[in-house]
């Protein structure tokens, strides 16, 4: 993309090759961090620093760590929805990072079948979403089994409408650990749950439920193939799971 030019509502979807997740488990913790928070930047400003030439054509770069290193990836738009493809990083001097890209690009490494969603490798890497400036709460997730949610409110350890709105995992969090010593305790199975949807115990309830009631995103994700499940009008990266 040209240097000023944005995407539709500043959003887009981030995918990775296997390439630059091998070299993002080799990081320092705070080193990871900081580069997934430019990367997840680019959904602002997806211009870059240096666009390539052939044979890399189409692809730019990001300056990370300091400008110590450079992330090669390509930023387009398809039927209106942002695209992020993130290929590689290395030192930003010598020519390194271009070789490795050139290659990765010429043997297919970002294929729809190979590719990782932002989302995904954010647990790969053991990354909490807030840590890199994201809402990791914000979307409405498959509601767990219908027989769960009846257990879990004839239970009386939630209501049905809190109950429709979890996930199957967080369901499960609520109906082990919403237990006081007089039986059900609702407000213990529901801070478990939430816990467990945003990974921390720093939240506001109302908010995220709130959140999960509203209207989806719904921008269909080009290498995803579905729509976007986090709430209308959310900043940066789209979530398909």
């Amino acid at each position: 993309m040209r240097r000023g030019s944005r995407f539709p509502d500043d959003q887009a979807e981030i995918v990775f090759s296997d390439v630059i997740i091998e070299q993002l488990e080799a990081l320092g913790e705070r080193e990871r961090i900081d580069v997934l928070a430019e990367i997840i930047r680019l959904c602002d400003d997806p211009s870059g620093k240096h666009p390539l030439s052939a044979p890399l054509s189409g692809w730019n770069t990001l300056d990370v760590l300091g400008t110590e290193s450079r992330v090669v990836y390509k930023a387009t738009t398809e039927n209106n929805v942002g695209l992020i493809e993130v290929l590689c990083m290395g030192p930003r001097s010598g020519s390194e990072v271009y070789d490795m890209a050139i290659s990765i690009a010429t043997t297919g490494l970002l294929t729809e079948d190979e590719v990782t969603q932002l989302w995904e490798a954010l647990g790969l890497l053991d990354v909490v979403t807030e840590d890199v400036g994201l809402e990791g709460w914000d979307y409405r997730p498959e509601p767990a089994p219908d027989g769960m949610r009846r257990a879990a409110v004839n239970s009386g350890l939630l209501n049905k409408e809190t109950a429709d709105l979890l996930a199957k995992d967080e369901l499960e969090a609520a109906m082990t650990s919403g237990w006081g010593p007089e039986g059900a305790d609702p407000e213990r199975a529901l801070v478990a749950a939430l816990e467990r949807a945003r990974g921390s115990a720093d939240f506001s309830v109302r908010q995220i439920l709130e959140a999960r009631r509203g209207d989806r995103c719904g921008a269909l994700m080009v290498r995803a193939k579905s729509p976007c499940v986090r709430r209308a009008g959310h900043p940066g990266p789209h979530r398909s799971v």
